[in-house]
């Protein structure tokens, strides 16, 4: 397949689509749009587009790798609503925590949620033959335990927990815990949530799709 970038007309369709996605004007969670292997110039990386853009986002994932190497929470959390990212009050980030630079703005972080030592979240990723970028939002009181990895397009729900070291692909119902690499759902015994379907069922669920090979974000 020949080499592709931002000035043929496919690409451009495609990163108008991504530009609306980004502005909030779709309700789609993630966005994803077929491209060649990313060796052959998907149009879609950064690397792809002007020298200054590629610049400024290199500089902003610099500027952001180092402040969440820093000790202060408070200036990561100003940072991160700064380039974008809603933020919630009492939340804890980590030193090391590592969050993807390049679309912050499709990051929420809830009330009260805690992200460990060396964890990763990330908003945008390349598959051999698809690009995708997703929102990834933590509800209140989620924990993304240390070097844990979330997804692109990951839901994390209410007081749900992702365990240290656990990769997740897909949605966290709340109360749950994500353990392992891929992750699997545990649900926390004794959780209900009156008329809605309690965790164990939707952790059931998540589990059935994912093992089923229908799971993946929404």
């Amino acid at each position: 397949m020949p080499e592709r970038g931002p000035s043929d007309p496919d690409i451009r369709e495609g990163l108008e689509g991504l530009a609306r996605f980004l502005a909030g004007e779709t309700t789609e969670r993630v966005f994803r749009y077929p491209t060649c292997h990313p060796a052959r110039g998907s149009g879609f990386c950064h690397c792809d587009q002007s020298v200054l853009k590629t610049l400024r986002v290199y500089l902003r994932g610099a500027l952001l790798e180092l402040v969440l190497n820093l000790p202060w929470n408070g200036l990561k959390l100003r940072l991160l609503r700064s380039m974008g990212a809603k933020v919630g009050h009492s939340v804890y980030i980590a030193v090391g925590a590592w969050i993807d630079p390049v679309f912050p703005q499709l990051l929420t972080i809830e009330d009260e949620v805690l992200i460990g030592m060396r964890a990763r979240i990330f908003t945008h990723e390349f598959r051999r033959d698809e690009f995708r970028a997703g929102k990834v939002i933590l509800r209140r009181g989620a924990i993304v335990g240390a070097h844990a990895l979330v997804g692109c397009g990951v839901e994390v729900g209410r007081d749900a927990t992702v365990a240290p070291g656990a990769a997740v692909a897909r949605d966290v119902p709340a109360d749950c815990t994500a353990l392992g690499n891929p992750a699997r759902i545990v649900p926390r015994r004794g959780a209900s949530r009156g008329n809605e379907a309690t965790p164990t069922e939707e952790a059931q669920d998540v589990q059935k799709k994912a093992d089923g090979g229908t799971a993946g974000a929404k």
